[in-house]
């Protein structure tokens, strides 16, 4: 008599690595996009660039996780979702983390209803802590990533990124209404990060007004 082949063991999905954020529209990705050709233009080597398509404010890094929690998150967030009104932002200059003198990430201010980001972003938080992930050490600073300075880069190359900010011109104030909050996956490609959507959550609180804060005070 055969003996029964012996089963395989199963392996489990491969960790997918993940972030919450809001989108940013096409009109304010091309601002960015020139801001960094400026920027580029005076540090042609130094720095790892954005794609603009990709260009995103993130609300909270989750790294690596199971493809099974994707669910989870997604109903997390529409309950942080429905909570929420859709509230204005905008555009609002140039920096670097950590100093624009020791430059590592290079990028794009955010204005507007910063009070309403900032309550998402706690909300956010909550629905992630919920599900067992560690709470964020750092204070949120709302911001879109234009590019990361390279390891290797040199104390001149370092410099000139500094300078090529201090001579930026100022960015347009390009506005968009936030309504949704997105679970997005980063995958590696030799030609950098691309940026997948598996999910999202829209907001159904009655928009009172979409308009930026700062537009609402001088209207």
């Amino acid at each position: 008599m055969t003996a029964p082949a012996a089963r395989r063991p199963m392996t489990a999905p491969a960790a997918i690595r993940t972030f919450i954020a809001v989108g940013v529209p096409a009109a304010a990705q091309r601002d960015l996009a020139d801001a960094a050709g400026h920027l580029r233009a005076h540090t042609p080597s130094a720095v790892r660039w954005a794609a603009p398509d990709g260009m995103h404010l993130t609300l909270k890094f989750l790294g690596n996780i199971a493809p099974a929690l994707v669910a989870p998150l997604l109903a997390a967030l529409s309950d942080a979702a429905h909570q929420t009104a859709p509230f204005g932002l905008r555009l609002s200059g140039l920096g670097a983390f950590p100093h624009p003198r020791r430059p590592r990430v290079l990028w794009a201010g955010i204005a507007g209803d910063t009070d309403a980001l900032a309550a998402l972003q706690r909300s956010v938080e909550q629905a992630a802590t919920s599900l067992g992930f560690t709470p964020e050490s750092r204070p949120f600073a709302p911001h879109i990533t234009l590019g990361r300075v390279r390891q290797n880069a040199e104390a001149g190359a370092l410099r000139r990124v500094g300078e090529a900010l201090d001579a930026a011109p100022p960015l347009p104030p390009s506005t968009w209404t936030v309504g949704a909050i997105q679970l997005m996956q980063s995958i590696p490609t030799p030609g950098g990060m691309r940026y997948v959507e598996l999910g999202a959550a829209k907001f159904v609180r009655v928009m009172l007004d979409s308009r930026p804060k700062d537009a609402r005070s001088s209207g």
